[in-house]
């Protein structure tokens, strides 16, 4: 069975889970983050591909994707979840800060966990397909 999240900007720059797993090198400094633009989720941005941070205020809807599809489906399905986040987070590539000036890897600042459960707990309940995202 084959499951994809696609999960919309905030996942595009942390990957949540995918970017942490990359090599994470020297994290950027402080001063070199300052010469980023900055956009907040739902805003446009920046053109030509400019590398930019990623800001996602605490309290604002996250919009969050979930697709299921493959060859294995007749029918697949896709939703659109709505979470808010207890904490604004800053992203830049594989790195995250919760004040703009701290850097580290995503990894060291979220905990990732992706469980798909089938059947459901009692063997009755729709499948279940969890994602859980707990500050280190």
């Amino acid at each position: 069975m084959t499951s994809r999240l696609a999960l919309l900007p905030l996942l595009a720059c942390a990957g949540l889970a995918a970017c942490s797993n990359l090599p994470p090198g020297t994290a950027p400094t402080a001063e070199q983050i300052a010469r980023l633009p900055v956009v907040t989720l739902g805003h446009p941005l920046p053109p030509d591909d400019r590398s930019y941070v990623l800001y996602v205020p605490a309290g604002t809807p996250l919009p969050i994707r979930t697709e299921v599809s493959g060859s294995a489906f007749s029918q697949g399905g896709a939703s659109t979840l709505h979470v808010v986040l207890r904490h604004g987070i800053y992203g830049y590539r594989q790195y995250a800060s919760l004040d703009g000036r701290q850097w580290m890897p995503w990894n060291q600042l979220l905990d990732t966990r992706l469980q798909l459960q089938i059947p459901g707990k009692n063997g009755i309940d729709a499948a279940l397909l969890d994602l859980r995202v707990d500050l280190r």
